[in-house]
């Protein structure tokens, strides 16, 4: 139990021993293929995720975490102790997590600071790692988001990949990009 929660989405990419060494709470975005709905890293691991990526016929799509997924997090903090709650998420211009985490902060009756990450996977990652290795260390909560923040402002996010055509197939770039790219 800790008086500050770090609570975070399932778009961290983070280990899951890291999860499950600190104490990060992760609330699930969903992955929905076919008629099918998966909670990220609950329904569906990361690992089948990517096999079934090769192997399905049909493209997943994805949808954002609710405001009661994340209100259900926050009371499980509370109910833990927690007195305040940290929220880094996905970033905001990618995902409506944040304001869905900012929704329901407002439900509850401790303070939720909520992050914008600016940024996905990884980028966040190593924010949601530096706020829980300030929490370990005993910092305040505005040590942490200005730890947070300092993390943020030094990351520079380098993506590669195999193919464009998982972009393609999922709506991220058109028919031309995707020629142009290969």
């Amino acid at each position: 139990m800790h008086d500050i929660e770090v609570i975070t989405d399932s778009t961290c990419d983070l280990p899951q021993e890291f999860v499950d060494q600190y104490g990060i709470k992760i609330v699930s975005h969903y992955v929905i293929w076919g008629d099918k709905q998966y909670r990220d890293r609950v329904d569906l691991q990361p690992q089948e995720f990517y096999e079934k990526l090769q192997t399905e016929k049909t493209y997943p799509s994805s949808a954002q975490a609710t405001i009661q997924d994340y209100l259900a997090k926050y009371q499980e903090a509370i109910l833990r102790g927690a007195k305040e709650i940290i929220v880094p998420t996905i970033s905001s211009a990618m995902s409506g997590a944040y304001h869905m985490a900012q929704e329901a902060a407002r439900m509850v009756k401790i303070p939720v600071h909520v992050v914008d990450a600016k940024g996905p996977t990884m980028t966040l990652g190593w924010q949601v790692l530096e706020a829980v290795r300030l929490r370990e260390l005993g910092e305040s909560v505005e040590s942490i988001l200005s730890g947070i923040d300092s993390v943020r402002r030094r990351l520079v996010q380098i993506v590669g990949m195999d193919s464009l055509s998982f972009l393609q197939k999922g709506g991220r770039i058109g028919d031309a990009a995707s020629w142009l790219g290969a």
